[in-house]
């Protein structure tokens, strides 16, 4: 059985051993003592409080536990608490990927608050391998390029339209913008819309353009980046030929 302190390297590393050899009892006493040490991975993943009784994490997490204790091989992987923290983090990021990709909100009109658009994009600080997985990297990127139109994420919050048309018109109209180099090119040297060109390109008023070009001008940066979580929620919009009419 396992001592009641911290066991050494070499002692977790031999309790596994002796998992994979058949001692159930031990593995199960391993998953309690540990789960202090699980419940605080998770949560740093997640980046906020993991309840053991209802989060959906920590049974996503417990069974990364469970993996990475069949799958740990001492003479390839070396220290079972670090291939833990990877498989742990990696299942994790999986699962929270897993759920955007199902969720059907248009991303910035989602979120009511900055706070909770961080809590889902930019996670949380991970002390092991999760700084491997480029989201939170990315979406800094993205938000330090929005600084220089002068929009915030606040901005997007407020800005996004509630009503689907409305979103998929202005959604095709950054597309238009992100598909066409000029058009793109003039949008970042100038920090605005060049919306004497883009009319060229759509029947909508100038009006409508310049009251909702904070969302265009986001949407058409996320298009042309590597946010590929966020911007597969923009392609289904996308309609073939013609210009885009309002």
């Amino acid at each position: 059985m396992l001592k009641n302190n911290k066991p050494h390297i070499i002692s977790i590393n031999n309790a596994i051993t002796r998992i994979k050899n058949g001692d159930i009892g031990l593995k199960e006493e391993l998953i309690k003592k540990y789960k202090p040490y699980l419940l605080k991975v998770i949560s740093s993943t997640v980046g906020r409080y993991i309840d053991s009784e209802t989060s959906e994490e920590y049974s996503v997490g417990l069974m990364a536990f469970n993996e990475a204790i069949d799958k740990f091989d001492s003479d390839k992987n070396g220290n079972f608490i670090s291939y833990c923290n990877i498989v742990i983090n990696h299942r994790i990021i999986d699962h929270i990927r897993k759920n955007k990709r199902e969720n059907k909100a248009i991303p910035f009109s989602y979120f009511e608050e900055k706070s909770e658009f961080e809590e889902r994009y930019l996670v949380s600080d991970s002390h092991y391998q999760y700084e491997k997985i480029e989201i939170k990297e990315e979406i800094m990127i993205f938000e330090n390029k929005l600084k220089e139109f002068g929009i915030t994420l606040e901005d997007l919050v407020k800005k996004s339209p509630k009503h689907k048309d409305s979103r998929e018109l202005y959604i095709n109209i950054a597309r238009i913008i992100s598909e066409n180099e000029e058009l793109f090119n003039k949008m970042i040297k100038r920090k605005a819309i060049p919306i004497s060109d883009l009319m060229k390109f759509v029947t909508v008023s100038r009006k409508t353009i310049e009251r909702n070009r904070k969302y265009i001008i986001a949407v058409s940066l996320v298009l042309r980046s590597g946010l590929d979580e966020i911007k597969q929620y923009f392609r289904k919009t996308k309609k073939e030929g013609g210009k885009v009419n309002g």
